[in-house]
């Protein structure tokens, strides 16, 4: 029997522009989407034979985009790193894990890429949970490489 080799957890680090540069895991977030869009333009174009037949939809690609979200708990440790990460042109990498039972997890990939943090929200609820968001907007292409 064959199974899909499933990503149970991601971590998103963040570059610090360095030579070499190193990238630093934004800690707390439990959660990652990432987005991966084309940007289309679309129009209706009719079969000449059949001129009584409703026009069918042709797509015409501009453009791809990618973003990505994470959210997690309110670390106050992490407010002034993000803080200044906010508008900010860097790279970021995503890596996917497996859970295999070790503390680590076992990494299944990472994409890549550059992005500008558009927004880090905070959610501090006195008689419940605190969280955290961060929205990431890419630029250029979004990498893959598998582990």
């Amino acid at each position: 029997m064959s199974v899909p080799v499933e990503i149970d957890f991601a971590q998103i680090k963040m570059g610090n522009a360095a030579d070499p540069e190193v990238f630093t895991v934004i800690c707390d977030i439990t959660s990652v989407s990432i987005n991966e869009t084309a940007e289309t333009s679309t129009r209706r174009v009719r079969d000449c034979t059949k001129p009584n037949k409703p026009a069918g939809r042709r797509s015409r690609v501009l453009g791809t985009a990618w973003d990505v979200t994470g959210s997690g708990l309110s670390s106050a440790d992490q407010i002034a790193t993000l803080k200044a990460a906010v508008g900010r042109h860097k790279n970021y990498e995503i890596v996917g894990y497996r859970d295999d039972g070790t503390d680590a997890g076992e990494e299944i990939g990472t994409w890549s890429g550059q992005a500008v943090m558009t927004a880090r929200n905070y959610s501090i609820d006195r008689e419940g949970d605190t969280g955290m968001e961060i929205t990431l907007e890419g630029e250029g292409d979004l990498t893959y490489v598998a582990a």
